[in-house]
């Protein structure tokens, strides 16, 4: 595969597509989300044949809060790219006039795990395109179909070349790397490091979305029923592999055998898909072991979803990201203890909170040390379009969703206008009058009520004895 080609091909695609409007490209891609949800039963299958997840994880997560993407960013999630007209102040830069528009990157580099195969590349993919970016995809060596799948779907309605496909493992990605002007990554954080190395050995931009290790806190007044169901399937749909999966429970004490009883309960009954590939399964099953030889007790099977309780904060499971069906249980005596174990990690993408006392919960957000907080429910904000998905630590940098994330896909430039005949206060010569002027022009932007007019006053006549002193000074 020639991807420098491939690229130069992008390049020139995307000259013309970013030529159009934010109109008419809206209109190509909301075509792009109508055919997307033609074939949804053809996603879903290839989806599940790549990655072995069950049919209604890939429903709800790859599909159905995938159509939300297209309406969002076709609509309302434009509003940050329009051209908007500076607010100048005509007293303080007179005669000028400026405006504020946003330019595409050119061409985008997104390189995509397999964990979810559609959902996670459409989070990029649409907003990128819509900004006026070329794309060159890199979908996970474990589900090629299904980038392949994607790319079909986008193609038949793009012009040619501005998306392509980039298919295979390490050195394509980092072909992708040096031919991007912005990457997107999400993956691991060993590989992350080295995205990001590549990245800066270049001076290019770079997103980061790596690991978890989410933590939820559970306080003792919680609705014990609809905790226990929200902490199973955030830490045990998808199998566990999603970076924002629940991987450590901190629960006061009068609610801990409770819900330990019922998320074993669960665990028991529940139908959990295998993980996606050998080398998640040896991850997960070398979790199990180490916690169990450390003195974990083990309720439910693995494959399948396993509670563990008595485990050491030091074990594997507590410390490093499993990406798979295990959810580790620990009793605390309050919410305190609770909030600094969950913040005792060296990831920051999410923390859960169960309480139904609101406000006690809320006060926990604001010093939860991760990007997303959740009170009574976990680990699906990323399938809002309009709500920020970020990290701290090693969890990485940059987001996706929201204004925020499709102002890393653009650059701004800054267009000023200026129509004044006289000289600016600040040029040459800097004389004793343009120290005064200088002081004066101080004292007026901090002065208060009346003696703010006293000083506009003066702050103009010495504006206007100013000019005449530069003008004279120019002529010689």
């Amino acid at each position: 595969m020639d991807i420098s080609a491939i690229a130069g091909a992008a390049r020139a695609a995307q000259v013309g597509w970013a030529r159009l409007s934010l109109e008419r490209r809206g209109e190509h891609l909301a075509e792009i989300g109508r055919r997307f949800a033609a074939r949804a039963e053809e996603v879903v299958r290839v989806v599940c044949e790549e990655t072995k997840k069950s049919e209604g994880d890939a429903w709800f997560a790859d599909v159905v809060p995938n159509l939300d993407l297209f309406d969002w960013w076709t609509g309302a999630g434009l509003d940050p790219i329009k051209p908007r007209k500076a607010p100048i102040s005509k007293l303080k830069f007179p005669g000028k006039r400026a405006t504020l528009s946003y330019e595409p990157r050119g061409v985008v580099g997104l390189i995509s795990p397999w964990n979810y195969p559609a959902a996670l590349p459409l989070r990029t993919l649409v907003p990128a395109l819509m900004a006026g970016n070329a794309v060159l995809f890199k979908p996970s060596e474990v589900t090629p179909r299904t980038g392949a799948l994607l790319v079909e779907i986008f193609n038949s309605v793009l012009p040619a070349g501005l998306l392509a496909l980039i298919e295979g493992a390490a050195d394509a990605g980092e072909a992708v790397i040096d031919a991007a002007d912005h990457v997107v990554f999400t993956g691991s954080v060993a590989t992350g490091r080295k995205v990001a190395l590549r990245c800066a050995a270049q001076l290019k931009t770079v997103s980061l979305e790596l690991g978890g290790k989410d933590a939820a806190i559970v306080l003792a007044d919680c609705d014990l029923d609809r905790t226990a169901q929200g902490i199973f399937w955030a830490g045990c749909s998808n199998s566990g592999q999603n970076c924002a999966a629940v991987e450590r429970v901190y629960a006061e004490r009068p609610v801990y055998d409770r819900l330990v009883t019922a998320l074993a309960g669960l665990a028991a009954r529940a139908e959990v898909a295998p993980v996606a590939t050998a080398a998640q399964d040896g991850t997960v099953r070398r979790h199990l072991e180490d916690a169990v030889a450390r003195g974990a007790k083990v309720h439910g099977t693995y494959p399948g979803a396993v509670i563990l309780t008595d485990v050491p904060d030091d074990a594997e499971v507590m410390t490093e990201e499993t990406f798979g069906p295990l959810i580790p249980v620990v009793p605390v005596a309050d919410a305190e203890e609770a909030l600094a174990r969950a913040n005792g990690t060296r990831f920051g993408l999410t923390t859960s909170i169960w309480t139904t006392d609101i406000a006690a919960g809320e006060a926990l957000a604001a010093r939860a040390e991760s990007g997303v907080v959740t009170l009574n429910n976990a680990s699906f904000t990323a399938a809002m379009p309009f709500a920020p998905w970020s990290g701290r630590g090693e969890s990485g940098h940059g987001v996706t969703n929201s204004h925020l994330a499709i102002l890393e896909l653009v650059q701004p430039k800054f267009v000023l206008v200026d129509q004044n005949k006289a000289p600016e206060a600040w040029w040459f010569p800097l004389s004793d009058d343009a120290l005064t002027l200088a002081r004066d022009t101080l004292d007026w932007l901090t002065a208060k009520g009346a003696a703010k007019l006293t000083r506009t006053v003066g702050v103009l006549r010495g504006m206007k004895r100013r000019v005449n002193e530069q003008k004279a000074w120019f002529r010689g």
